[in-house]
């Protein structure tokens, strides 16, 4: 395995997070989450933090929704993708089959309040297959048994790796697994030296670098740009304020398009370093973006 690679694994451990390899779940003791994976969701895993969050819930209905969130539709990647995200936000409506309810109860996906309720997992080289199509990809995220963000570059660790290669072959596996994508919230590119970061429709120019982990240590000593982007995004209560006040949808003429703002809710402050803008936003500073022009 590539020292990046383990560089990365590591600070995911360090960050609270289960960390997997490609043979922990292909002919290890872990075989059993690949054969749940269905349609982009963990479903073993998925089933039990949504019993876990929401109690009140029967596991056949629990069952119900992994049931129609894995059906397959013909709705634009973008538009599941944004009603996903509020899905993630707000939690999911549904009819309870008890007979003491009358109204819809809703669903909570995610435990803000408690980070300890929801089941953290990173896996490496994790292997898709939709349709015709089966790519394995570098990193994925997975949070409640969900694909929230995936790695690409990082398996190469190679400075001539260019990270717009990389971006250009993201798009591609886009197009070839939707229903996967469908669920995702930030796409990181590395080469283990350079790292950005993105969502499902950022142009290349439009992945931004992390310079620090807390908005105030420039750089973040001693590390890469690999780590202080894990550390300053993947940290599990900023993961969660992140999706909650910096990634915003955009409806034009033609196209939907998501973005992840560097200065929504925010005030903001130029430090004495000019390549660098400090954000504060009403969940607390969160870290340092790359200004762009």
């Amino acid at each position: 395995m590539e020292p990046s690679v383990e560089r990365i694994l590591t600070w995911f451990e360090v960050l609270g997070y289960t960390v997997l390899l490609q043979s922990d779940i292909v002919s290890g003791r872990h075989q059993a989450i690949l054969r749940s994976y269905c349609n982009g969701i963990l479903s073993d895993r998925f089933c039990q933090a949504m019993q876990r969050i929401n109690p009140d819930v029967s596991p056949q209905e629990i069952e119900n929704l992994l049931y129609e969130l894995t059906a397959n539709r013909s709705i634009p990647i973008m538009q599941q993708n944004r009603q996903w995200h509020l899905q993630l936000l707000d939690g999911i409506k549904i009819n309870s089959s008890g007979t003491d309810r009358s109204k819809p109860i809703t669903l909570q996906l995610l435990d803000f309040s408690n980070l300890l309720n929801n089941d953290w997992l990173a896996i490496y080289s994790f292997p898709v297959i939709e349709g015709d199509y089966q790519h394995c990809l570098d990193l994925v995220v997975f949070i409640n048994g969900l694909p929230l963000a995936v790695f690409h570059g990082v398996h190469t660790g190679e400075k001539s790796w260019s990270l717009r290669a990389a971006c250009l072959q993201l798009q591609e596996y886009q197009a070839h697994l939707p229903k996967f994508f469908s669920f995702n919230e930030l796409l990181v590119l590395s080469n283990g030296t350079q790292s950005r970061i993105g969502t499902l429709t950022s142009q290349w120019k439009q992945f931004i670098p992390i310079r620090s982990v807390n908005g105030e240590d420039i750089p973040f000593s001693g590390h890469g740009e690999i780590e202080t982007l894990i550390g300053g995004i993947f940290d599990k209560r900023r993961f969660f304020e992140i999706m909650q006040h910096f990634l915003v949808f955009r409806q034009s003429r033609t196209k939907l398009t998501k973005k992840l703002r560097s200065h929504s809710f925010c005030t903001i402050n130029i430090p004495k370093s000019k390549n660098f803008t400090s954000l504060t936003c009403d969940a607390g500073r969160i870290c340092h973006f790359s200004k762009h022009h």
